[in-house]
């Protein structure tokens, strides 16, 4: 549900831009987008409340982020989304009041935004391991006015990013379930709250304040469950035992 309802709101969200674009000015974008960013942070602090054992999530985000930034994630998906933004800007840039240098760039950038955000995967895996499409249908709120936005710069052609979103969304939901054996309580806690510090940094990286490496963190949501996993038997161990020492 989460995927299709995110991809339709993408849709439309461009429609609307390409009609209303004389009525959006840099200055409403730039304080809607902030507001945006605000929405972000509150709901990464909101989730990162419930965690139940902070160590693993800490783990997890540190060796995630280790793990994203030497296989270079954030660099490459970029570059991909550079050659296909290239392709449009050669078809549509040249009936776009700004170059195709500029519709490259915004286009890759919003590939990214759309398709591989941290609020993205989170709310997928989280659908896929709960049903609870909460965190996904909340993400396509903010990206139907986000697709207004580029739209009403680049054009209706930023519709087409509903495509790579629904097949990256669909595939972290279907890949939930391998690991729906070992989610329990305390592990889904645990996942959520490392979501939760995702969602946080992309809110203030939105807002300006800091340039988080958003896609470098994202292995972290991996590495969560098992690490959770380990930790609750570790500490369930522990604490036999020391019910069982005289």
């Amino acid at each position: 549900v989460g995927p299709s309802i995110n991809s339709d709101c993408i849709v439309v969200g461009a429609l609307l831009g390409a009609l209303l674009a004389r009525k959006m000015n840099d200055a409403f974008q730039k304080n809607i987008m902030l507001v945006f960013g605000c929405i972000s942070i509150g709901l990464g602090i909101f989730v990162i409340a419930k965690t139940h054992a902070m160590p693993p999530v800490v783990c997890a985000l540190m060796g995630g982020t280790v793990l994203g930034e030497l296989s270079r994630i954030e660099a490459m998906v970029t570059r991909l989304s550079r050659k296909v933004g290239a392709v449009f800007a050669r078809r549509g840039g040249e009936r776009s009041s700004i170059s195709q240098e500029v519709f490259q760039e915004q286009f890759a950038v919003f590939t990214v935004v759309f398709s591989a955000s941290g609020l993205g995967f989170f709310g997928a895996m989280q659908e896929g391991l709960t049903g609870d499409s909460t965190m996904l249908l909340i993400k396509a709120l903010l990206d139907l006015p986000t697709a207004m936005f580029i739209a009403a710069n680049i054009g209706a052609v930023v519709g087409v990013l509903c495509v790579p979103q629904f097949l990256v969304q669909a595939a972290v939901l279907l890949c939930a379930g391998l690991v729906s054996p070992w989610a329990t309580p305390d592990v889904l806690a645990d996942f959520s709250g490392c979501g939760g510090f995702i969602t946080l940094a992309t809110g203030i990286r939105m807002c300006g304040i800091a340039h988080f490496p958003i896609l470098s963190m994202l292995p972290a949501l991996m590495l969560v469950i098992p690490l959770s996993v380990l930790w609750t038997r570790f500490h369930l161990a522990g604490s036999y035992h020391n019910e069982a020492a005289p």
